[in-house]
């Protein structure tokens, strides 16, 4: 059965007051550039990319279904370092800073912010059928994402990290055809090959830098949400009243 790479149904994740997060209302995927599989009461997508980026690869939108595009403003390069740069030059652990800064930017960035703030609140207006969120490759910024939601649903952190890093195993063939496809077309070197595979893989430290960044910066995660994002307690209930299973 065809479906988006990286897709998965965050429902079944155990949340606050240990009620279920209900089936086929949360779900995350990479770019939807193949049509959703059957079976989902699909409300409407997110798509967390730049205007760049969803112009070169379009989503396929079904019928009636709304589509919201939350601009993370990832724009390749955080603190003067370019990806591709750091690649080409085989900086492998340069490459794995580079993502550190990128989730403790999540948190610092204004735009990262508004935009985030966009898909919470999209989430609780949606009271019913399913919304899928997502971005490139489902790992970062959708990655991050969902680590909000489900936080805010209620999620231990473990099962929160657990999500996140079943991105490393949904993506694995399609990182490893990746490589070995850029490795024939100029990435000949191991460095420079083990540099992209750092890039597009996920690791536990990575979320929780963001989360120390919310500490260091607003304290704790309730003040992130209310001060950093504007989401106000009454859109952390009506998240939980229409996700979680009563």
């Amino acid at each position: 059965m065809n479906k988006p790479e990286n897709f998965r149904d965050l429902g079944g994740i155990v949340g606050h007051n240990g009620k279920k997060i209900k089936p086929k209302r949360l779900l995350r995927s990479a770019a939807l550039t193949v049509p959703m599989p059957p079976g989902y009461d699909l409300k409407q997508i997110i798509d967390l990319r730049s205007e760049k980026e969803a112009k070169k690869s379009p989503d396929i939108v079904p019928n009636g279904v709304s589509y919201i595009r939350a601009d993370i403003l990832m724009d390749g390069s955080v603190k003067g370092a370019s990806i591709g740069s750091l690649v080409f030059r085989g900086k492998v652990a340069a490459c794995d800073t580079y993502l550190m800064n990128v989730y403790t930017g999540f948190v610092t960035s204004e735009a990262a912010r508004t935009g985030f703030a966009t898909l919470i609140n999209a989430c609780a207006n949606n009271p019913l059928g399913a919304t899928l969120f997502h971005c490139v490759a489902g790992k970062d910024r959708t990655g991050f994402g969902a680590a909000l939601l489900l936080k805010i649903l209620g999620a231990s952190d473990a099962d929160i990290i657990a999500d996140y890093m079943q991105t490393e195993k949904d993506r694995y063939l399609a990182n490893k055809a990746f490589i070995a496809r850029y490795s024939r077309r100029g990435l000949f070197f191991k460095k420079q090959q083990e540099a992209l595979a750092v890039i597009m893989g996920v690791r536990p430290e990575y979320l929780l830098a963001s989360f120390d960044a919310m500490d260091n910066i607003y304290d704790n995660f309730d003040e992130y949400l209310s001060q950093g994002l504007g989401v106000t307690p009454q859109t952390v209930q009506l998240l939980r009243k229409g996700y979680l299973e009563s």
